[in-house]
C-alpha cells in the first residue's frame, strides 16, 4: 500500500508489486488518501488479453491508473494524453495522434532551446482546475522515453498537431478543437463521471488559448510554434 500526490491529490493505491511503488517513488506522500485503488485479478487478466502485456507489475500499473483517472472528474480533473512543455513559469501541452511525431517535436524544442525549457510530462499529464486555475501536473506515466518531474504549472495553451510539409501555427476555436480533444482524454464510462468531464471539457476549451500546428521535423518546426505561443504572453 502506498499513497502519492499527484495534482495535489493525495490517491491511495493498493498495489501488490513493488513497480509501482519504484514507478511512483517521487510521488509518495504520507498524506491521508482522499480515495485508495487497487486492480483486481479480473482486471489484470482482462488488460493482459487486450494489450499483450505479460509483467505483472506493468499490467497493474495501467489498470491502477484507469481507476484514477474515473475518480479523477470528481476533483475537478482529467487524464490527458499528450505532452507538456514548461517554459517561463508556463504550461504548454501538445497533442497528436499517436505516430504522428509529438515526441520527436518536443526533442527539437529541447535541442534548440536547452535550459530555456522542460518537459513536464511526456505522455499523460492530469489537467486539474485548483481555486479557479487550470494546471497540467506531472505524474509517474510520462512514456517510455520517461520525461517528466513532479511538478505542476498553469496551463497556457493547447496545440493540435499534425504532420505537414511546411511548419504553420494558427489558432483554432472550442468548437473546432472539441473532437481532437476529446480523442485526447479518458472519458470515464460512469454516466455521473461522464457528464462531469464533458463540463469540464467545456470549461478547458474556453479558458485555454487552442492552436493547430502543421509541421515536418525540422527545426525550424519548434521556432514556429514558439513564436507563436509567446506572441500573446510576451515571452
Amino acid at each position: 500500500m502506498i499513497t502519492i500526490r499527484i495534482a495535489d491529490l493525495p490517491i491511495g493505491i493498493d498495489n501488490r508489486y513493488s513497480y509501482l511503488t519504484e514507478l511512483c517513488r517521487d510521488y509518495l506522500t504520507d498524506e491521508e488518501p482522499l480515495f485508495t485503488v487497487r486492480a483486481s485479478d479480473e482486471e489484470l487478466r482482462e488488460e493482459s488479453r487486450i494489450s499483450g502485456i505479460k509483467n505483472a507489475g506493468c499490467l497493474e500499473s495501467t489498470v491502477v491508473y484507469r481507476a484514477i483517472a474515473r475518480k479523477l472528474p470528481d476533483y475537478d480533473a482529467l487524464v490527458f494524453h499528450g505532452a507538456v512543455l514548461a517554459m517561463d513559469g508556463g504550461a504548454y501541452a501538445f497533442t497528436a495522434k499517436s505516430g504522428t511525431g509529438k515526441t520527436t517535436h518536443l526533442r527539437l524544442w529541447l535541442s534548440e532551446f536547452g535550459d530555456e525549457v522542460h518537459i513536464l510530462n511526456g505522455d499523460k499529464p492530469i489537467l486539474r482546475y485548483i481555486d479557479g486555475t487550470l494546471f497540467a501536473a506531472g505524474t509517474p506515466w510520462r512514456g517510455k522515453e520517461n520525461y517528466g518531474r513532479c511538478e505542476k504549472m498553469p496551463l497556457a495553451a493547447i496545440t493540435f498537431l499534425s504532420r505537414g510539409e511546411k511548419n504553420t501555427m494558427t489558432p483554432t476555436s472550442p468548437g473546432d478543437a472539441l473532437f481532437s480533444f476529446f480523442g485526447q482524454i479518458f472519458m470515464p464510462e460512469d454516466e455521473g463521471a461522464a457528464q462531469k468531464t464533458l463540463t469540464l471539457t467545456e470549461r478547458i476549451l474556453a479558458d485555454t488559448r487552442l492552436y493547430r500546428l502543421t509541421c515536418n521535423m525540422d527545426p525550424e518546426a519548434a521556432h514556429v510554434a514558439r513564436r507563436a505561443l509567446s506572441e500573446k504572453d510576451g515571452i
